[in-house]
């Protein structure tokens, strides 16, 4: 009896212990699948956090926290192929895309899983929405990385404005290498990626977007970087500044700037003067004003003025228009009224001529 008491209780603890591990502790999200969904034996949580001081103990801990860190959590998978899955929610999906092109080895792809990923030698790496998804499994089947990555991506739900940042629709066409894309959302991550080996025409002291690729163009090459600050009279300032220090490059190096709204693109490399201006030319930008329709369809165009505005003065003409015609009405209505009030009083109840105080008498002596 004492030994079925004993067994009882190993089994109860045995399967209390087995529940710990597949079931995600408090707080956390349920972006992990089980351990049979991606044929691995068990699954164990690992720590999960939301204070970035926890990113020291994380690889590529320092960039995450400057892009834009939240969250952080982990799961860890054991078997014949032992993988490790890493959640990282951001501030928003630019800093999701950022480390997708900072952190990848290979080029990137359009998604699902996520809305792009990498497929790396020993891993996988997705972003989707403001989440960024890296899977670790040294060894593991393709098949194994796949089949993880779609599950994880069905489980996190895209926000909106996901996909990559609209800064890279700038970079001229001609010469373009995809593979060399990296994305920087603010100056802390690019200071963090390069380990502070700063390029004489970026000036740190600037709040800005920075998108960098390589291009070539017959046998020469070089790299265009994308300068995108919050207004175009801080891209004006930091261009006047650029142009003003040329002296102090280096010798051999050659720098071509262009500027467009708020947008610097800075072009380092062989290129000669000609060929440096055909391909900075390209980059271009331009306001548009979209009028919007409240029945959502096109608003047309009146006399080159959107009806929508002519409809609104129109609008606002009629209801002056309106309101004057009531207010002369009112005034008309109040003056009758108090004349008529005057008179049915007057005949109620008359009054000496000398008691009326709408009667003035003046006394004229003569001298």
């Amino acid at each position: 009896m004492e030994k079925i008491y004993f067994a009882l209780i190993y089994v109860l603890a045995l399967v209390g212990t087995l529940s710990a591990q597949t079931q995600a502790p408090s707080g956390f999200s349920d972006f992990f699948p089980e351990a049979a969904e991606i044929d691995a034996s068990s699954r164990t949580f690992g720590p999960g956090f939301e204070d970035a001081v926890g990113l020291a103990k994380v690889t590529n801990g320092k960039l995450v926290s400057d892009v834009g860190f939240v969250r952080y959590e982990r799961a860890d998978y054991s078997g014949t192929s032992p993988l490790s899955i890493e959640v990282f929610t951001l501030l928003d999906s630019h800093a999701a895309y950022s480390l997708l092109t900072l952190l990848r080895e290979n080029q990137i792809q359009s998604g699902p899983p996520g809305d792009a990923f990498t497929a790396e030698n020993d891993g996988f790496l997705f972003a989707r929405g403001r989440f960024f998804v890296r899977i670790i499994g040294k060894g593991a089947p393709k098949e194994m990385l796949e089949k993880s990555a779609t599950a994880v991506s069905a489980k996190t739900e895209p926000l909106s404005g996901g996909g990559q940042p609209g800064l890279f629709d700038y970079f001229p066409v001609d010469g373009y290498d995809a593979s060399s894309l990296r994305y920087f959302p603010s100056q802390d991550a690019y200071k963090t990626w390069t380990k502070g080996k700063i390029p004489e025409y970026i000036d740190t002291n600037y709040d800005m977007e920075i998108a960098m690729a390589r291009y070539f163009v017959g046998n020469r090459s070089g790299t265009v970087s994308l300068l995108k600050f919050p207004t175009p009279e801080l891209a004006e300032e930091y261009y006047d500044e650029l142009a003003a220090s040329v002296s102090a490059i280096p010798a051999g190096l050659s720098i071509y700037a262009r500027r467009a709204g708020p947008l610097v693109a800075c072009l380092e490399g062989n290129f000669d003067p000609v060929s440096a201006y055909s391909l900075l030319s390209e980059v271009k930008f331009s306001y548009s004003l979209h009028w919007i329709d409240e029945d959502g369809k096109s608003a047309g165009v009146v006399w080159g003025i959107p009806s929508i505005i002519l409809r609104a003065v129109v609008h606002s003409l009629i209801f002056s228009l309106i309101a004057g015609v009531a207010s002369i009405l009112i005034g008309l209505v109040i003056g009758v009224g108090r004349f008529m009030l005057r008179e049915y009083n007057d005949k109620r109840s008359p009054r000496p001529l000398e008691e009326d105080p709408y009667y003035i008498r003046l006394n004229l002596r003569k001298r």
